[in-house]
Parts: C-alpha cells; structure tokens; sequence
C-alpha cells in the first residue's frame, strides 16, 4: 500500500493541509495512515467486507480521503457523490451501487439520507461535522471519530489482520465508482480498478512531474 510505504519513509512530512479557523493544520504522513488504519478498522467493525460500495457525500474534506483509502483496505470501493445531489438522483446512485455504509460531510447531507433511510438498503450514516446533529437521535447515526475509536479498539483485538485484508486485493479489483454528469439522462456509474488509478497517476506524473515539497491545492 502506497501510503503505508510513505508514512514509513517520511513519517513527519506533510501529506495533507486543510484550513480550519483561518490557520493551515497539518496532517504528516504517519498521523494520515494511522487515521486510515483505524477507520479501516472502524468500518470492519461495521460490518464493511470485500466487494462492497461505500459512499461519501459532501465538499473536498480529509475525511473524504480517510474513507476513500480505508474502504480500498478492505477490498471495498468507494462512491462519490456530489454535495448537491437529491432526491431521485440520491435514492438512484444509493440503490443502484447497493449501499449499506455512507458517509457525510454534515447536517445539511445527514438530513438528505434521513428522508430516503426507509427507500435504501442504506443501515449506517457516519458524519464528520457534528455541527447541529446533537440532538439527532437515529440509531444508525455514528460521529466519524466514534468510528475511528472504535476501530483503533478493533485493532487491538485483531493484529495485523488488516494487513492481511490489504495483502488480498487486486490491480483489477474496484477502488472507485464514479457518477457521469446526468444531464441527459440518471447518471451512470462507472467503476474504476486500482490499475486504472495508477495508470493514470502514472500518466500524469509524465506529463506534470511531482517533486517532493510540491504542494497541490484540492477544490
């Protein structure tokens, strides 16, 4: 695994920044796999297996990354939907990729899967900002670093178990689902192996070469 070799090798660098309060927090290397392990983990204990879609709704977040690499952990995949999606093209992409596990960015996204929770196979929605949801009682509601906990304690009874799960996956195995547009028609979700993503980090860094101490600003 990629980033497990990086957290390794350069353990105190900066992988990711994200602004909070007007100031740059940053996120190393080995706190990023460390927080991907644990919800790896927290999503094991959810019950999240091999072959399964989760999804993530909300705006370019850590978290979104955190998820996208736990669930490829597990041999799972992960669909993205965006913010503004609702209704019909929620319940369509939720249905269609059969998911059980969602994650959301926050009350405004929360509130959508509450008002389609009885058309989907949908059983957990895990959010990331806890603003306004204190009083959300729903018992399939889990706080991400709930989750997180959880999964660090999973880890601890389990070993190196999710090694194991990782050491099992595939270059044609199904990392990422991706929706087309739907301007024309529902939109149509397209699957993307491992091998597709490296081929094209791999073509990319051909084309724009990316040095250490680059930085890239994610919209």
């Amino acid at each position: 695994m990629l980033l497990r070799d990086l957290a390794v090798e350069r353990p105190g660098q900066t992988a990711l920044q994200e602004k909070r309060y007007g100031i740059w927090q940053p996120i190393t290397w080995s706190e990023y796999a460390d927080r991907v392990r644990g919800f790896a983990h927290g999503l094991a204990d959810l019950g999240v297996e091999r072959g399964e879609v989760v999804a993530v709704l909300g705006d370019n977040r850590p978290e979104w990354l955190i998820t996208e690499l736990a669930a490829q952990c597990l041999g799972a995949a992960v669909v993205g939907i965006y913010p503004t999606s609702i209704g019909e093209e929620l319940t369509h992409i939720l249905s269609v990729a059969d998911v059980r596990v969602a994650v959301a960015e926050d009350q405004e996204q929360v509130d959508k899967l509450i008002k389609l929770a009885g058309q989907l196979p949908l059983e957990t929605v895990i959010y990331y900002d806890p603003h306004g949801l204190e009083q959300y009682t729903q018992p399939y509601l889990r706080k991400f670093t709930d989750v997180e906990a959880a999964g660090r304690r999973h880890s601890e009874q389990r070993g190196g178990w999710l090694d194991e799960q990782i050491a099992q996956g595939a270059a044609d195995d199904v990392a990422v689902i991706c929706t087309t547009s739907g301007t024309t028609a529902r939109p149509k979700l397209a699957q993307l192996t491992h091998a597709n993503l490296l081929s094209m980090a791999e073509h990319l860094t051909a084309v724009d070469p990316i040095e250490p101490g680059h930085r890239y600003v994610s919209f």
